[in-house]
């Protein structure tokens, strides 16, 4: 099959025959492979068909990349709806991120009445702890007329996935699976003072433990012919196949094998920002290329406003060799020149954070993993396979390249065999339902469907892989029973319950204990008078034991030892079977519980009652993230009280989250303590009942770290400016200072339009929403 001049590959031909049978299918292709022409074809045929479509994406920046490449395509069918942005949100195409599909279905329904499909591009985005619950309810509550095309490149667990889909879904769900790559990938290690080499490499440097400074003797020697027989011989005969780099080093290797254009991935910021510094004196371009990277380099940095970035300037130099470096600290304009730049094949060497590899089709020639580990918030740990795979992924350009390399940086003095080949050659994990319904959901849930809320919710992927777990766990609870039958049965003379004697047991281990205490009690020289009140304290806790002991019939028992040996037995298959049950009732109940226990503290604060909503519940059910605190202060006047600047202040603290490592300024205590003090106590005391009623993901509280650079920009000043109040990335206060106008919008929505606040709340958006924050400017002018 011919489509958009392209021999259409195998799989694709498959998902567009679902595509005109009128099914939802799911794809799970390589990265490259072409899944995206799939979408292309939906979205062509229900534009003649005068249907809509929907094409949903797990990040701003993939949904506005795709903006800008459909609209080439479509002109003005296309429209695009996220938190920054509106724009033509009635088009036939229409952009958005999967929460405002979600929030969409909740908010408005009929406003999907003549949707016809739905695209899920990066559907494994479902097992993001954070987000994936936002793509569980977009699949279950969306409206059963909807068909899905759901497209990922990593699902093991692919068969069990679709067949959730089909318990919840009326209309028929194929499923689509290509495992080929269209360009195949050459995977290396680059061992740290070795060379290049596989897992077996490693394995052999970890077992020998070769100096790096002998090893590369040695092979100096061996290459001119010096024959010896020395130790150092025979251990680089293990680690056979060990290959040295052309050029000195890594990059220049890549280099002089003709495989750039190259993506590095280093998984931190900065040290994103020092390789490529590092490497500012390379030359990957000719001089003609220099002329033509500057030329578009300047035009975008103008059209974008960004000339006078000091980041900028520092870029300009690095581009001019054909380096350059991309990660979320950057502005959003500067991070969207990069991008365009790298799409023209002039940047060679991208110093980039992992968010390049979600869903942004950048392919490059080779990939570079400088650490196969990563902080993740709380800890170092190795990737994970799937993260590893999506990132190499990017290696390989279709239509160009013969192969894509893919080389992962390991340290044999620090990395572990084992983890190593986990990351690369093991099992890519499958899915897993992060169902975790917010306070806006269950809200929405239980105005439609009152009590039968529990009902709807065992809908879930969680529930639905539950169930064979629960049967596992059942068949585990019947073997121990029938092992338990087949124990000898207690034959004490005093007793029928092992509970007497594991009675005995705990009293004798008391006694030992505390005899034990008074021993080094009566060894302490200090405090005479202390000493021997505590050895009285103790001596009489002993003569309780003791007292204890004898009223037991097991006391000098001669069967006693027979017994607990028996009892020990009994007791073991008891704890044993406990553990499995509280297994099974977390997983039949847990959902449950949770939802139950919000709807309680919903009770409590007066969200709810046994007929619906409440009005502070009709507001909350229409604010999706800080719903809780938004409604809070907003029934109890806080935000009718302040000018919009301080109001600013006080959404920020709403939705900031500080970092240890960055500096910020603080506010006069005479002008933040009254601010947030009172707001700060009211969501506290919500806080503090959700961690008595046992829910397990409170409310974020206040944090009003960043209230005086926001304060600043409110009243007016320049972006740049912004250094004297904190060093945190710019990259890091425009997207807080989106998040904190797209509050606003959502605020604005459930305020009447005659409430003074309502203009205040436009007043306070175009504060924020100015210059390098309009997220919309930034898209128009792309």
């Amino acid at each position: 099959m011919l489509y958009k001049e392209y021999i259409l590959d195998r799989f694709q031909e498959e998902a567009i025959k679902s595509i005109e049978n009128n099914h939802s299918v799911i794809v799970a292709a390589p990265t490259g492979a072409g899944k995206t022409l799939i979408a292309e074809y939906a979205i062509e045929k229900h534009i003649q068909a005068e249907e809509q479509i929907i094409y949903t994406a797990p990040i701003k920046a993939l949904s506005n990349q795709k903006y800008r490449d459909f609209s080439r395509d479509y002109g003005d069918r296309i429209g695009i709806v996220t938190g920054d942005v509106v724009i033509n949100p009635e088009a036939p195409i229409l952009l958005m991120t999967t929460e405002i599909f979600r929030n969409t279905i909740f908010d408005d329904i009929n406003r999907l009445r003549n949707v016809r499909y739905v695209i899920f591009d990066e559907i494994h985005f479902i097992d993001d702890i954070e987000r994936g619950t936002v793509w569980e309810e977009s699949i279950i509550f969306a409206p059963q007329h909807i068909n899905f095309i759901c497209l990922s490149a990593t699902i093991p667990n692919l068969r069990e996935f679709a067949a959730w889909m089909r318990s919840v879904r009326q209309n028929r769900i194929d499923v689509v699976l290509e495992t080929e790559r269209p360009v195949p990938l050459e995977h290396t290690l680059y061992i740290k003072g070795y060379g290049l080499g596989w897992i077996e490499q490693l394995r052999d440097i970890k077992d020998s433990g070769i100096d790096p400074e002998k090893f590369t003797t040695f092979k100096t020697n061996r290459r001119n012919n010096k024959r010896n027989f020395t130790g150092t011989q025979v251990m680089e005969s293990v680690i056979s196949g060990i290959q040295t780099l052309l050029g000195g080093d890594l990059i220049e290797h890549i280099h002089l094998s003709d495989q750039l254009p190259c993506l590095y991935f280093s998984l931190s910021r900065k040290s994103c920002e020092e390789k490529a510094l590092m490497n500012i004196d390379r030359d990957f371009l000719k001089p003609n290329e220099k002329k033509l990277i500057l030329s578009e380099y300047d035009d975008l940095c103008q059209r974008y406003d960004v000339v006078n970035d000091l980041s900028a300037q520092t870029l300009r130099e690095m581009i001019e060799h054909g380096v350059a470096y991309h990660h979320a600290g950057m502005l959003p304009t500067l991070k969207e020149v990069v991008e365009r730049l790298f799409t023209s094949g002039l940047i060679r060497l991208l110093f980039t954070t992992e968010t390049f590899a979600l869903g942004i089709n950048m392919p490059a020639c080779s990939v570079v993993f400088d650490s196969i580990t990563k902080y993740d918030g709380f800890q170092f740990r190795y990737l994970k396979s799937r993260e590893y795979h999506q990132m190499a992924g990017r290696a390989g350009r279709r239509g160009i390249d013969d192969k894509g390399f893919v080389y992962a940086c390991v340290n044999p003095e620090y990395d572990d065999y084992e983890d190593v080949k986990g990351v690369v050659e093991g099992d890519i994990e499958k899915i897993e339902s992060q169902f975790n319904l917010s306070y806006s959901s269950v809200l929405n849930l239980y105005d439609k469907h009152r009590d039968n809320i529990y009902e709807v919710c065992k809908s879930s992927l969680n529930n639905y892989q539950n169930i064979k777990t629960l049967k596992n766990l059942e068949r585990s609870m019947e073997r121990l029973e029938k092992k338990r039958k087949e124990l000898d049965e207690l034959n004490c003379i005093h007793s029928d319950s092992a509970e007497k004697i594991w009675e005995y047991k705990r009293l004798e281990e008391a006694l030992k204990a505390e005899q034990s205490k008074s021993s080094k009690s009566k060894k302490s020289r200090k405090k005479r008078k202390k000493r021997r009140r505590k050895s009285r304290k103790i001596s009489k806790k002993e003569i309780g034991i003791n007292r204890a002991l004898k009223a037991l019939k097991c006391s000098k028992c001669q069967n006693f030892k027979s017994c607990i040996k028996t009892a020990n037995r009994i007791m073991d298959y008891q704890q044993r079977k406990l553990g499995i049950s509280r297994q099974i009732d977390v997983m039949k109940n847990y959902q449950e519980q949770q939802i139950k226990r919000r709807l309680e503290l919903l009770q409590e604060i007066g969200y709810i009652d046994n007929k619906g909503l409440l009005p502070r519940g009709e507001v909350a059910s229409q604010i999706y993230g800080y719903e809780l605190q938004v409604t809070e202060l907003l029934f109890d006047g806080y935000f009718h009280r302040l000018d919009p600047d301080l109001m600013n202040v006080l959404i920020m603290a709403i939705v900031f989250e500080s970092k240890r490592d960055v500096w910020y300024s603080k506010m006069p205590k005479k002008i933040i303590k009254p601010l947030l003090s009172g707001p700060d106590r009211k969501i506290s005391s919500i806080r503090k009942r959700e961690g008595t009623l046992g829910i397990d993901t409170p409310i974020k509280e206040l944090d009003g770290k960043l209230s005086s650079p926001l304060y600043e920009w409110s009243r007016g000043c320049d972006f740049e400016e912004l250094v004297d109040y904190t060093d945190a990335p710019p990259g890091d206060l425009v997207r807080y200072f989106r998040l904190a106008s797209d509050l606003l919008r959502q605020m604005r929505r459930v305020v009447e339009r005659g409430d003074p606040l309502f203009s205040k709340i436009d007043i306070c958006i175009s504060k924020i929403n100015r210059d390098v924050v309009d997220a919309e400017r930034q898209l128009r002018v792309g």
